[in-house]
């Protein structure tokens, strides 16, 4: 079993019908920045991860987050699209492989306790695609009780403070930064390029400014209060849409 249903049921954000699939516990996946680390995406269970992103769907995945793009109609087919989408993850990798495995139906649900055991003292990254908010807290406080290290992210740092123990706040401002450090969250800034880090931000090891010195498999830093670190971690945008960040910063 390389692969299974951690979760299938509405989303926490809006109510809709999402799925959580964790990958890699035998490979330990494909992705060059990660490393071998098991992933867990988190998708709409009735749609395609690109179908959603052009309709506005993926709100029960991603909520409010900044870096989803704008929802507009297209004068010329009529159709909704995305525009200024700055998301780092690109959609037709990984998040579209995955939701088609589902579709064949490659993936079993599990429950719970067996989840727990499969992802015992492996290395995993919580949120690969979608934000672990839109998913009871629960499952991930039985799901990830046994695992060997964690690297977590969420923008509904506002909405869920319980997510501190296990997720970075995903932060896009020192504003942002400081709100987030009150309600007790270590935090994850992308700023602009050329932007200098904070006082008590590191910058991410793996990220390209640093010349991707190690694999987040290596590093670990990113696991909220289980990494055991005080530091907060700041990258530069990047990924496709980073110059749909710079350009809604300056907008800001």
């Amino acid at each position: 079993m390389n692969g299974f249903i951690l979760y299938r049921g509405p989303s926490m954000i809006d109510g809709k019908e999402i799925v959580v699939i964790a990958t890699g516990l035998e490979d330990g996946g494909s992705n060059s920045k990660t490393g071998a680390m098991v992933q867990i995406y988190i998708m709409r269970a009735d749609q395609s991860p690109l179908q959603a992103v052009q309709n506005g769907s993926d709100v029960s995945i991603c909520g409010g987050c900044r870096h989803r793009g704008k929802i507009i109609h297209d004068p010329l087919t009529g159709n909704r699209k995305n525009v200024g989408r700055s998301c780092y993850v690109v959609l037709f990798q990984g998040p579209r492989v995955v939701y088609d495995a589902f579709t064949r139906g490659i993936y079993q649900e599990i429950p719970l306790p067996k989840a727990r055991k499969l992802l015992a003292r492996k290395v995993v990254r919580v949120g690969t695609y979608g934000d672990p908010g839109a998913v009871p807290i629960n499952v991930w406080k039985v799901a990830l009780s046994q695992v060997a290290a964690l690297n977590g992210y969420t923008h509904l740092w506002r909405e869920y403070p319980e997510l501190a123990d296990f997720c970075m706040a995903s932060c896009d401002s020192e504003v942002d930064r400081v709100l987030a450090k009150a309600l007790g969250f270590r935090t994850y800034r992308v700023r602009g390029q050329n932007q200098p880090k904070l006082e008590g931000e590191g910058h991410c090891p793996a990220s390209a400014e640093m010349g991707k010195a190690v694999q987040c498999a290596q590093c670990m830093l990113c696991g909220g209060h289980r990494a055991k670190v005080k530091a907060d971690i700041t990258i530069e945008a990047h990924g496709p849409g980073r110059r749909n960040f710079e350009r809604s910063m300056e907008s800001a």
